[in-house]
């Protein structure tokens, strides 16, 4: 008897975790899901720059956003992250003054 088709995103996630790609898989996924994560609004005036450790840094277009953000968003913003993708991973979100617009 042969052994038990494993699923392709148990698979995957091994592979990615034995190349050293984990982190970048999960920086892409933020960053292609960022404007419904975080609502529109958020997202014309931040950035996801990437992942350090536990911490997701984001970049901001303005001071004033950077203090709104860290008073009054950054918790349900780090809550549903790693509620929507599952990852408990992320612990803290940095907001830093950085370039927003593409590229």
């Amino acid at each position: 008897m042969g052994r038990e088709a494993a699923p392709i995103g148990e698979i995957l996630a091994k592979v990615l975790k034995k190349l050293g790609l984990e982190r970048r898989a999960r920086e892409a996924r933020i960053v292609t899901e960022w404007e419904r994560l975080v609502g529109g609004r958020i997202a014309a005036h931040t950035r996801p720059a990437g992942i350090r450790g536990v911490t997701l840094i984001v970049h901001v277009d303005s001071s004033v956003w950077l203090s709104e953000l860290q008073r009054y968003f950054k918790e349900g913003m780090l809550e549903r992250i790693r509620g929507e993708l599952g990852d408990s991973r992320i612990r803290d979100i940095r907001f830093r003054i950085g370039e927003v617009g593409p590229g």
